[in-house]
């Protein structure tokens, strides 16, 4: 099975980035895999359907701000997204919505799709890290989603 790793975010804006540093410490982890690629992405919209394409399975590490504590890792579908609370501008389109446009426009997107969701506070302070509490989850995340996407 072919799995994407996506990491999510701003590296400009303090919590934000905490998926591009997760997605980055799984790669480290998994080491050169041939059915693994691990891509970061700032962008959002239809370059998340772009970078999708020809993959079996879509791995999403995020931020997220729906009121949990910080640092708690939710696992979502596609489905469940309807939740979440994210600041797509109406003219964009999120995830959930750029997949959908792929399958029905017939092309290879991914079978499965897994968002990692990680409360965050700040997306909003400029900074290159996310805040010390979240940087000091990052084993944690990784640890948790290797196990569940690679059980073996």
């Amino acid at each position: 099975m072919k799995t994407l790793i996506l990491g999510l975010g701003s590296s400009i804006l303090s919590d934000d980035s905490i998926g591009l540093f997760v997605a980055r410490a799984l790669g480290s982890r998994l080491g050169d895999r041939d059915d693994v690629e691990v891509v970061e992405n700032e962008e959002g919209g239809f370059s998340l359907l772009e970078e999708s394409l020809g993959y079996d399975r879509l791995i999403v590490v995020d931020s997220i701000m729906i009121g949990d504590a910080l640092g708690t890792m939710t696992r979502f579908g596609l489905k469940e997204l309807a939740r979440t609370i994210h600041a797509c501008s109406p003219h964009g389109m999120n995830l959930a919505t750029v997949m959908e446009f792929g399958r029905r426009q017939g092309l290879d997107v991914p079978e499965e799709t897994i968002i990692y969701a990680i409360e965050v506070r700040d997306v909003l302070t400029f900074g290159e890290r996310p805040c010390p509490e979240l940087e000091l989850g990052i084993d944690n995340f990784v640890e948790t989603i290797a196990s569940e996407i690679f059980p073996d």
